[in-house]
């Protein structure tokens, strides 16, 4: 890694050091980490949609929150959930031990160098490439782990769909610091403070981040052998998060990309969209 990217890594790795994201509520169970999942249009279709017997790799998982609901949610599915920080990796570690998540492996690794070997049918990798120093690399090294007809899950911040966040964020500064007003996070009521500043420091604070276009990054995709089969949102109805899907067309592209761009103001995820390819039936190249 060139010297400026190994600083930039470096940045964000003091970054969640001290900011491990997204963290826990106090009181946080078993219990109450799924039913706050299952609220979650997103991640209610991904669980009912993925099998309850499959194995599943997060890279870049954080503190956990989205393996441990998939482990949950499931106890026949094996999860294996991957993450650089140390800080972040305790905070997944200390639910999992507190809950007994018996189906969920925590490890730590870094995504340019994973420790990894197999190829997995299920794939995550959730809001992660776009803070590193070089994020099509990134994509490489997890798409690697696709299996022949394996999914992988990819989220990204999508240029279009960042666009307003980056907006308040500009005058977010210019004012001194984050308005509330414009933040659907921020202006939530049920939300503790911790989890409020967890999510000021991640939207506000974070030293690196890149937005991806979604037409170049179809055309990455395809050129490491997947193809995308939809985008979300729109969140899928029903089980049908890896129905197949006819790829969109350029004005669809264009119009889908509209649509995030005009919902920013009230987007919770402030531009984060979920990219679901499929691989070939092909061996993956470079798979050892």
């Amino acid at each position: 890694m060139r010297s400026g990217g190994a600083r930039d890594a470096a940045a964000v790795d003091a970054f969640y050091a001290s900011h491990p994201f997204p963290g826990y509520a106090p009181g946080d169970d078993a219990r109450a980490l799924l039913d706050r999942a299952r609220r979650a249009p997103f991640l209610a279709a991904l669980d009912a949609a993925l099998p309850h017997d499959a194995t599943v790799v997060d890279c870049g998982c954080g503190t956990g929150q989205l393996a441990a609901f998939l482990a949950l949610s499931a106890p026949r599915r094996r999860v294996v959930a991957l993450d650089r920080c140390r800080e972040s990796l305790a905070c997944a570690r200390e639910f999992r031990e507190r809950v007994r998540v018996a189906n969920l492996a925590l490890v730590r690794a870094d995504l340019f160098a994973l420790p990894l070997r197999n190829a997995f049918d299920f794939v995550f990798c959730r809001g992660v490439v776009h803070h590193t120093p070089d994020p099509e690399r990134a994509i490489e090294c997890v798409a690697r782990l696709v299996a022949p007809r394996g999914w992988l899950v990819l989220g990204i911040y999508e240029t279009a769909a960042r666009a307003f966040h980056r907006l308040r964020r500009a005058l977010g500064r210019a004012a001194g610091g984050p308005i509330r007003a414009l933040d659907p996070i921020l202006r939530r009521r049920d939300l503790d403070e911790g989890k409020r500043a967890i999510w000021r420091a991640d939207q506000y604070e974070h030293p690196l981040e890149r937005s991806l276009a979604l037409p170049q990054l179809v055309r990455q995709l395809e050129r490491l052998g997947l193809r995308v089969v939809r985008c979300v949102p729109p969140v899928p109805e029903g089980a049908g998060f890896f129905a197949p899907a006819r790829a969109a067309s350029p004005l669809g592209v264009a119009a889908l990309r509209l649509g995030w761009f005009l919902r920013g103001a009230t987007d919770a995820d402030a531009g984060l969209v979920a990219i679901i390819a499929q691989r070939d039936g092909a061996a993956a190249d470079g798979r050892t």
